[in-house]
């Protein structure tokens, strides 16, 4: 059969473009190794410093005892002018009574959960919160708003 095209040997084309590329891939792939050597060998010296804890000052026992009695004490005055309901005056208690104890330990008691307070073996805090978690969180409560801050103010009394 005959056709009208006439096929050249494929070992006739030109082998310099095939070599060119291939040196230019070969070069490239070199380049890109050299720079992450060069790069990992900058990063590996440099140590960071440590940074130091920041210092926590905690305040004396008997300025937060005061502090925290007198915002007790507002939560009474709103409490029976009737500006807050049995909820509300236990979530601001507990609310109190944890920061109470963040400010006098750093422990952030007001970020934890009662298991936690348990675990941190905070139990004159955690039976406490234990008992405004009912009133706190339901929408009714039989629990008395006037003996929960009674409670609230003994335990800020009571610390030791």
């Amino acid at each position: 059969m005959q056709t009208s095209v006439d096929l050249q040997d494929p070992f006739s084309y030109s082998i310099v473009p095939i070599v060119v590329i291939s040196i230019i891939i070969a070069a490239s792939l070199i380049a890109l190794l050299v720079v992450f050597l060069l790069r990992r060998k900058k990063k590996a010296p440099v140590k960071q410093k440590a940074v130091p804890a920041p210092v926590f000052r905690l305040k004396s026992k008997e300025q937060a005892q005061r502090e925290y009695l007198e915002k007790i004490a507002v939560v009474e005055q709103k409490y029976l002018a009737g500006q807050i309901d049995v909820r509300n005056t236990h979530q601001e208690l507990s609310a109190i009574v944890r920061m109470f104890v963040h400010d006098l330990t750093g422990i952030n008691a007001q970020n934890f959960s009662l298991n936690e307070l348990k675990a941190h073996n905070i139990y004159q805090i955690s039976n406490l919160i234990e008992e405004f978690y009912a009133p706190e969180f339901a929408e009714r409560s039989e629990k008395e708003a006037r003996s929960s801050i009674a409670q609230a103010r003994e335990v800020i009394v009571r610390w030791n």
